[in-house]
């Protein structure tokens, strides 16, 4: 089977055949390139949404642990003050401390 030439084609179907048959194969194209587009576009979004959703929960993890590192802090704090200093003062981590050189 031979390809069909152009010109060829245009003399034995008609300028206007040939005109339909390339606007179906371009309307086609477009409508391919559009399906991908959208394919990829929600693959991207998927795997964004869970990233944001990792993240969100590795931020809650980490506020947790930094709650547990303060009061932990605290407790030792008291604990040396109590057992090596003779204080036994509480440890009040929501003072606010003035910061004048």
């Amino acid at each position: 089977m031979e390809g069909i030439e152009l010109g060829k084609a245009i003399a034995e179907y008609g300028i206007p055949i040939i005109t339909g048959i390339f606007l179906v194969l371009v309307c086609w194209l477009v409508k391919y390139l559009i399906t991908q587009q959208t394919k990829d576009r929600n693959t991207f979004m998927n795997m964004f949404q869970n990233e944001l959703k990792t993240l969100h929960k590795d931020s809650l993890l980490n506020a947790k642990l930094n709650r547990k590192s303060i009061s932990m802090l605290g407790n030792l704090t008291e604990y040396l003050n109590r057992h090596f200093n003779g204080c036994a003062d509480k440890v009040n981590f929501k003072k606010k401390t003035n910061e004048k050189g």
